[in-house]
């Protein structure tokens, strides 16, 4: 799954529970795009490597939309082998 996050307060990418529930269940990787950086979080690392759950519930702005509290992830982009 790709998301792309377009703030990294306290340079922690956030995530919305429900994408990283997802991904953990089908047994996928993360791939979060900040501009033109990307970082990769492994199955196991969505688990492992979570730094922060909100406290507060997000309503959705689109109706029928699933609230969702947001997970958060330090900032460390992938390496580019050149």
């Amino acid at each position: 799954m790709r998301k792309t996050v377009t703030t990294l307060p306290n340079d922690e990418a956030r995530l919305k529970d429900y994408d990283v529930i997802k991904c953990i269940a089908d047994k996928d990787k993360m791939e979060v795009m900040y501009y033109d950086e990307k970082m990769t979080l492994t199955n196991e690392e969505l688990t492992s490597k979570r730094v922060s759950i909100s406290d507060k519930t997000y309503k959705s702005q689109f109706p029928g939309g699933k609230d969702y509290k947001l997970i958060g992830y330090d900032w460390n982009p992938d390496e580019i082998e050149l």
